[in-house]
C-alpha cells in the first residue's frame, strides 16, 4: 500500500480551519447477511442468542472463502424459554446461560452458510456449526485469526479468549480453524478479558498484539498485551478507556492497515436511563501508529450508525454495533459487525451485517468553516514516485490546490498556490500538477507538501508511502 492517510499524525505537520471527518459508510442491502435460527423453520437450538455476535472474518485466498467464526449462548435460560411475540410484553431477566464459537463459511461474503460440522455434541448430536462450547474448552468471547506466518501447520489458526472455566485469559490453535486444542492458560499475566478480545501479529514490533479488557472502579478500560510465542504474554497495559462512567470502550478490535493500526471501539452508553442513546453500543474509529498509543478520531461519532427504531419494530442494528476488525476485498474496505434489534441488556436479537468503506476513506480533513478554505500542511516526505496524487472527494464548485517546499519550509520556484492547476474532480487518484514544472524534475530527497482546498475533503497521499525519517 503505497498511500499515506491523512489519519496519520505522522503525516501532518499542521492544519488551518481544517478538522477530521469520518469516512461514509455503505451498509449492505443484503443486512442483515444471516440471523440468529433458534425459531426458523427448521431451528438451529444452539443459536438461542447471538447477542453481540463478536464476528472475526476473514478472506482466506488459500481456500478462496470467506470465514466467519461468531459467538452464540448455545443456552440463554430466558431466550429459550420466551417465544418472540411474548417478549415485548416480558421484562428480560439474565438467567443460566453457556456460549459457543460457531463458524459459517462463504464463496462472496453476502450469501453465508451454517455448516453442519459433525465436530461438537449437542443435545445428543453433531449435526451443528459449533468449533468450541464452554463445556468443553471453557470459551469466553474470543478471537480468531488465521497466521499466514506460522510454520507449524498445527498451529495456522490461533484464538484468544477468556477462558471462563479457569478464570484466566488462554490461546487455542488449530490446523484448520475447526477442530481445536484444549486451552493453553496464561501461566504468568491475566486480564478480566470479558469482551471481544483479538490478536493480530505486528510485523514492526515482531509480536503478537492482544487486545483484552479490564476494570477501574467499574468502568471498563481497553488493555494490550503482547507476545513473541502466543503462549507466554506480557502484563497487559491500559491503552484506553471511555471519558466518564457513562461512555465507556466495550471491545476493540484492530487490524493493520498499511503503515497504521486501525481500531474500532465499540462505545457502550452505559449512562442515565432517561438519555437518548440509553443502553446502545456504537462502534467508532481510533488509530495509532504502533499499536501502543491510540488516538480516537472523532470520539462521540459512530463510524457505523445505528439504524432507527426500537424493539420489536426497530431495524436490525438500531440497538447495538459490534465490529469484526475490518478486511480488504476486491478494493474495498468490509467491516463486518454484530447488529441487535434491541438495548444491551434487555431483548434482543442479533445477526452478522456488512458496511463498506472505499479503500483509505477511513476519514479525511474537510474545512471546518465550510463556507471557507482549509489549509493542511505535511511534515517532510519522501516522493516514490514521478507524480503525486491524492485520495480526495470534491465537491461542486470545490477545489484543491497545493504548492511545494524544501524541508525547511522554502517555497520551491514553480510550485507554488498560484501555479498550481486546481484538483476539482474527486477521486481515489486525483493528480498535483503545476503550469509550467513537473514534479519529476525534483528527483530524491524530502519536500513538504501545502494543500489549499475548499468543498473538499482530503482522505490519503499517493506515491508518498515512506514518511521522511521513517523506516516502515
Amino acid at each position: 500500500m503505497s498511500a499515506s492517510l491523512f489519519l496519520d499524525p505522522r503525516l501532518v505537520a499542521s492544519t488551518s480551519n481544517a478538522k477530521l471527518e469520518l469516512g461514509t459508510v455503505q451498509k449492505h442491502r443484503a443486512n442483515p447477511l444471516f440471523v440468529e435460527d433458534y425459531f426458523a423453520d427448521r431451528p438451529k437450538r444452539w443459536e438461542a442468542r447471538l447477542d453481540n455476535v463478536y464476528p472475526n472474518v476473514i478472506y482466506d485466498d488459500e481456500d478462496g472463502l470467506f470465514k466467519c467464526w461468531y459467538k452464540s449462548f448455545i443456552y440463554d435460560e430466558p431466550s429459550n424459554n420466551t417465544a418472540l411475540s411474548q417478549r415485548p410484553s416480558q421484562p428480560y431477566r439474565q438467567g443460566a446461560r453457556e456460549e459457543g464459537l460457531l463458524y459459517a463459511v462463504s464463496a462472496d461474503g453476502i450469501t453465508w452458510e451454517k455448516p453442519a460440522l459433525g465436530l461438537i455434541d449437542f443435545e445428543g448430536s453433531t449435526a451443528n456449526n459449533l468449533v468450541m462450547r464452554r463445556a468443553t474448552h471453557g470459551l469466553h468471547a474470543g478471537g480468531v485469526f488465521k497466521d499466514r506466518r506460522e510454520p507449524n501447520p498445527a498451529r495456522s489458526y490461533k484464538f484468544i479468549h477468556r477462558n471462563a472455566s479457569a478464570g484466566r485469559m488462554a490461546t487455542c490453535f488449530s490446523a484448520d480453524g475447526l477442530r481445536w486444542s484444549q486451552p493453553v492458560l496464561w501461566d504468568e499475566h491475566d486480564a478480566v478479558g470479558d469482551c471481544h478480545n483479538n490478536a493480530i501479529w505486528s510485523p514492526e514490533r515482531e509480536r503478537y498484539v492482544c487486545i483484552t479488557r479490564g476494570w477501574s472502579a467499574g468502568i471498563r478500560k481497553v488493555l494490550r498485551s503482547e507476545s513473541a510465542d502466543f503462549v507466554n504474554w506480557s502484563k497487559p497495559v491500559e491503552i484506553m478507556r471511555g471519558e466518564d462512567a457513562h461512555d465507556q470502550i466495550y471491545s476493540m478490535p484492530i487490524c493493520h492497515y498499511g503503515n497504521l493500526y486501525i481500531g474500532l471501539p465499540s462505545v457502550f452508553h452505559k449512562g442515565d436511563k432517561g438519555a437518548a442513546n440509553w443502553d446502545t453500543v456504537d462502534t467508532e474509529l481510533a488509530i495509532s501508529v504502533d499499536s501502543v498509543h491510540w488516538e480516537r478520531i472523532c470520539p462521540g461519532e459512530a463510524l457505523i450508525a445505528r439504524g432507527d427504531g426500537a424493539y420489536p419494530d426497530g431495524a436490525y442494528d438500531c440497538g447495538c454495533v459490534y465490529a469484526a476488525a475490518p478486511i480488504i476485498h476486491d478494493g474495498a474496505i468490509r467491516i463486518y459487525y454484530g447488529g441487535s434489534n434491541g438495548l444491551h441488556n434487555n431483548w434482543r436479537e442479533g445477526s452478522l451485517n456488512l458496511a463498506t468503506l472505499e479503500m483509505d476513506r477511513f476519514a479525511g480533513y474537510v474545512p471546518a468553516d465550510a463556507s471557507g478554505c482549509a489549509i493542511v500542511q505535511t511534515n517532510p516526505i519522501l516522493l516514490i514516485d514521478k507524480r503525486m496524487t491524492l485520495n480526495a472527494a470534491v465537491e461542486p464548485g470545490g477545489s484543491i490546490r497545493a504548492k511545494l517546499m524544501d524541508a525547511g519550509g522554502t517555497e520551491l520556484r514553480g510550485f507554488t498556490l498560484d501555479d498550481c492547476l486546481p484538483v476539482t474532480q474527486g477521486g481515489a487518484s486525483c493528480e498535483l500538477r503545476w503550469r509550467e514544472r513537473d514534479i519529476a524534475e525534483l528527483g530524491g530527497g524530502a519536500i513538504r507538501l501545502a494543500l489549499e482546498f475548499q468543498n473538499a475533503k482530503l482522505y490519503a497521499l499517493n506515491a508518498v508511502g515512506v514518511l521522511a525519517g521513517d523506516s516502515a
